[in-house]
């Protein structure tokens, strides 16, 4: 059981993580601490009687639970077999090409919309090895995972011909600037830029995003004011973050081809503290920065 560390798993229609496998004197029986994806689902930070059986984020984001009352979700093939209704044979010719290395990709090689929300992905040891795997990626959800923006930049080559991407409810708080301190730094933020240059529409409701700003210094604005950056992005989406600085509006401004931005949910306001007049203020300013 000890190998159930870290599994994702279900509990009471919420999803949760284990991060203790093992007893919780006085009582007897084995317990799994698990840390919630909701932490109000949650009673402690992983500690009982003074004892610290396990950490979380949030000081109510963990349960003890008997091992009984969790599930953790089935394997690749059996979901296979569960949507798609194929016999066992034809499901199992599957799993060779699955763990055989190179014709892995060839199998799923024409991957072009990949909804992977809810999850806890981490980035392997060799991201380069599943480049052939996502090369043909147009749209990826990864809703609530759990992410930071420097986490999915990280990610980023593996989509060079990503168009949509949704990252609601994860832990943007900044588009930070990247601190460049050597000549590898500066090339991987290239890198970066170039692998994101098809995205078309982005969408980061829900994050907590409080701040956005270019780097200049790296990628020199054009005659026009415009950044190299997301050099197509045209439908942006910040709807019920904490925004509340017009600078934001105006880093957006640089984005060359954005013709469509909502920022509801937002605490913008004018010089005069009226939220109408902010929202009326956004249109003009659009229009005018891009036509």
């Amino acid at each position: 059981l000890l190998d159930d560390l870290t599994k994702r798993v279900s509990c009471s229609r919420e999803r949760a993580t284990v991060r203790y496998v093992g007893p919780v004197p006085p009582t007897a029986g084995l317990w799994l601490g698990i840390e919630w994806d909701q932490p109000v689902r949650g009673k402690h930070s992983g500690s009982h009687g003074g004892v610290q059986y396990f950490t979380c984020r949030h000081p109510t984001g963990g349960s003890f639970v008997r091992p009984a009352k969790v599930s953790f979700g089935v394997d690749y093939l059996t979901a296979l077999q569960q949507v798609y209704q194929k016999n066992e044979e034809k499901v199992t010719s599957k799993e060779t090409m699955v763990s055989s290395g190179g014709r892995f990709f060839m199998l799923i090689f024409v991957l072009f919309r990949c909804f992977l929300s809810y999850n806890r992905l981490r980035l392997s040891s060799e991201p380069s090895a599943l480049c052939p795997a996502f090369g043909g990626l147009t749209v990826l959800s990864l809703i609530s995972c759990d992410l930071t923006w420097p986490q999915i930049l990280e990610w980023a080559p593996l989509w060079p011909q990503l168009e949509e991407l949704t990252v609601d409810e994860n832990n943007i708080t900044e588009l930070q600037r990247c601190v460049l301190q050597s000549l590898m730094d500066m090339l991987q933020f290239f890198m970066w830029s170039l692998f994101l240059c098809s995205l078309q529409k982005l969408i980061l409701s829900e994050t907590g995003l409080t701040a956005l700003q270019f780097d200049d210094s790296v990628f020199p604005l054009s005659a026009g004011g415009r950044t190299a950056m997301f050099p197509v992005l045209k439908d942006l989406n910040l709807d019920h973050n904490n925004i509340t600085e017009w600078r934001v509006v105006d880093e957006l401004a640089k984005l060359p081809s954005l013709v469509k931005l909502s920022c509801r949910g937002n605490r913008l306001v004018s010089s005069d503290g009226n939220l109408q007049t902010a929202k009326q203020l956004l249109v003009p300013l659009f229009m005018a920065s891009n036509s």
